[in-house]
């Protein structure tokens, strides 16, 4: 027997002067706890049950007939009443309603026709025929009339049900709502509710439920994995302290939102996973399962949007050390500071990124690292809980190898391993476990055995502020990471641009004493541009002596291509000497005329950057100069290409004195 049972059980057994509310968030699954086990089972015990919306009801005449429509007697009546009684209660309701509604538009009637008592009269007869003797009247969705019906009024007619009538009337209510009400919330339940039930779901019963009932196997049993019912499980050890998530995950609205994409997910998986290791794929689908149940939370309560796509795309795992989440408090700083329009404006954006940063972290740090998991960012999946776009099968596929590909490299370095075992799991070290793994992990950074710069971020947050644990000094440790992080340098030979965005994004969301690891980062990956750029230099001088369509294809915009051309935004022709310049117009091919011509238009015609612009003109310059110093009583098809097109290019680019 549930308590939800039980307590209403208790109320019919005994006398009472009001009405019994059973309280519960909205999505809860209150309703349909109602309607499958508590009905059901007043049923068995002999009581009539009738259970009516009020959604959509204008005036409380409608409630009898509401419940002559819902009522069915355990023992029908015989003969002719029966039938009439089965056939036509509800036009016999209808016609109730409609005729009061005229009587009421035809203003006169009121001197000759007491209209309420007449109403009064006809409600009788529909409750003649209902028994009050273990008849339990349940009122559904109470708090959507509580707006549109006046209080008192609706409060005679509930008491007209208890007092009058001797009903058992229980009220199905929204809690949140009906507390938000004021007045009209302490008057209806002063007035009218006797006792008050909150119905506590029993989320993971009725999430097992639904995957036995909605889904098949293997899509059902893997979703009674232990791992997984304890993501949506309201009363696990890590969520007791947070009473917005709770909350949540009592929605079952919302666990059935999150189950549904989920399932769809795991199809595609189930292909896309056929032959892999079982227990790296379970992770990759634990992590997603629980970033769906995160992402469906904020979706649903409005938190998060498809715009937000760009920073969920861009969370890196960072060390929660010292680093704590806003769970949407704004900061009171500065509370009446006055600031321009301007500023206002880049405040509100700065306060929305860092309310979404906030929403975001929430669901990697306190759903999916509370059940140690990888993390796992998926743009694929935000996409498709977020936008209602079908997933994207390959992007899953490539997720999957990157994902597969990190833990290959995990198995084959301790050094991951055990920094992943600090982001995850570090609560569950012993204090001499925690002075052992702190020892190991700077032995791992001095040695560099980290390749990527995040993972030196987070290993210096957990080293410095744990550093009394340690037998290092602070200069001491210090100089541990730099010389991890040189040792990873020493092997780089070019960046990608998500290095650095990706220091750009975090910077100021890490811990105060790790910032300085970030500047240091971007001081080596200067030094690595640095000589990078300068061998493109050496090869772009090459190709322009001895390639020239070459170079054209590396910095043209190309017809069809999606791809921007190299250097956009660096000017690199303006390290081509004058010299070679000159020396190549001496013989210059038709087909290097074109080229020529091509890069022009392209760098400074269709697509120029004032600062490149302004260094690159020096080349430009030197390209006239050697065209003016050609023979001129020599002609060639090249000065002809030159005349028509070139020359007419640079005439555009070079001011005129």
């Amino acid at each position: 027997m549930t308590n939800l049972l039980e307590g209403i059980l208790n109320y019919l057994e005994m006398e009472s002067t009001g009405a019994l509310m059973v309280s519960g968030e909205w999505g809860c699954g209150k309703t349909y706890h109602i309607d499958n086990v508590i009905l059901p089972a007043l049923e068995k015990k002999g009581y009539s049950p009738v259970k009516v919306s009020l959604f959509g009801i204008e005036s409380v005449n409608e409630i009898p007939l509401k419940i002559a429509e819902n009522y069915h007697p355990k023992e029908q009546p015989e003969g002719d009443n029966n039938s009439w009684f089965k056939r036509k209660k509800s036009q016999a309701g209808s016609l109730m309603v409609k005729g009061t509604e005229l009587m009421s538009s035809v203003k006169w009637l009121e001197n000759f026709v007491d209209i309420k008592a007449l109403t009064t009269k006809y409600s009788n007869l529909l409750y003649k025929a209902i028994p009050s003797e273990k008849t339990v009247i349940f009122l559904d969705d109470i708090e959507r009339v509580v707006d549109s019906i006046d209080i008192h009024i609706l409060l005679g007619a509930i008491n007209g049900l208890v007092e009058q009538r001797g009903y058992k009337v229980v009220v199905i209510a929204n809690n949140s709502y009906i507390d938000k009400q004021g007045k009209n919330k302490l008057i209806f339940k002063e007035k009218v509710i006797e006792k008050t039930l909150v119905y506590d779901p029993d989320v993971v019963s009725i999430f097992t439920e639904i995957c036995n009932r909605d889904y098949r196997a293997p899509f059902s049993d893997f979703m009674k994995d232990s791992v997984v019912v304890a993501v949506i499980d309201p009363s696990y050890p890590s969520y007791k302290e947070n009473k917005d998530l709770q909350m949540n995950l009592r929605n079952i609205r919302i666990v059935k939102f999150a189950l549904s994409h989920f399932h769809k997910l795991y199809d595609v998986c189930a292909v896309v996973l056929k032959d892999e290791e079982d227990s790296t794929k379970e992770q990759f689908l634990y992590s997603l399962w629980a970033s769906i149940v995160g992402l469906s939370i904020e979706y649903k309560r409005n938190r998060l949007t498809y715009k937000d796509k760009e920073q969920f795309v861009n969370y890196v795992d960072l060390s929660s050390v010292d680093w704590k989440l806003d769970d949407g408090r704004k900061d009171e700083e500065n509370l009446f500071e006055e600031i321009d329009d301007d500023n206002k404006t880049k405040k509100e954006d700065e306060e929305q990124r860092s309310r979404v940063y906030n929403r975001i972290a929430h669901i990697f740090q306190r759903i999916v690292k509370a059940h140690n998991l990888p993390i796992i960012v998926s743009p694929q999946v935000f996409v498709f809980v977020t936008a209602g776009i079908s997933l994207d099968k390959d992007g899953l596929e490539e997720l999957w190898r990157r994902y597969k590909s990190q833990v290959e490299r995990s198995q084959v370095k301790p050094a991951y391993t055990l920094l992943q075992r600090f982001l995850q799991q570090q609560w569950a070290m012993s204090n001499q476990e925690m002075k052992n793994a702190l020892t190991q992990l700077a032995q791992y950074v001095e040695a560099g055995e980290f390749e990527d710069n995040m993972s030196y971020v987070n290993a210096a947050t957990f080293l410095q502020h744990l550093r009394e644990l340690t037998p290092y000094t602070q200069q001491e440790v210090e100089d541990k990471i730099k010389a991890g992080i040189d040792k990873m340098y020493d092997k780089v030979t070019e960046l990608s641009l998500l290095d650095k965005l990706n220091l750009d994004e975090v910077e100021s969301e890490i811990p105060k004493e790790s910032r300085w690891v970030i500047d240091y980062e971007r001081h080596k990956m200067a030094v690595v541009s640095d000589a990078a750029m300068d061998a493109d230099i050496k090869e772009v001088c090459r190709q322009f002596n001895e390639d020239l369509p070459a170079l054209d294809k590396r910095l043209s915009i190309q017809y069809n291509s999606t791809n921007a051309p190299d250097f956009m935004n660096y000017p690199i022709l303006g390290h081509i000497p004058e010299e070679d310049v000159e020396k190549k117009f001496k013989d210059i091919q038709p087909n290097e005329v074109v080229a020529i011509y091509d890069i022009l238009n392209s760098r400074f015609i269709q697509s120029s950057m004032p600062k490149r612009y302004e260094e690159e003109l020096k080349f430009v310059r030197s390209i006239k100069s050697a065209i003016e110093k050609r023979p001129s009583e020599k002609k060639e098809y090249a000065d002809i290409l030159i005349a028509d097109h070139l020359l007419k290019v640079i005439e555009r680019i070079l001011p005129k004195r």
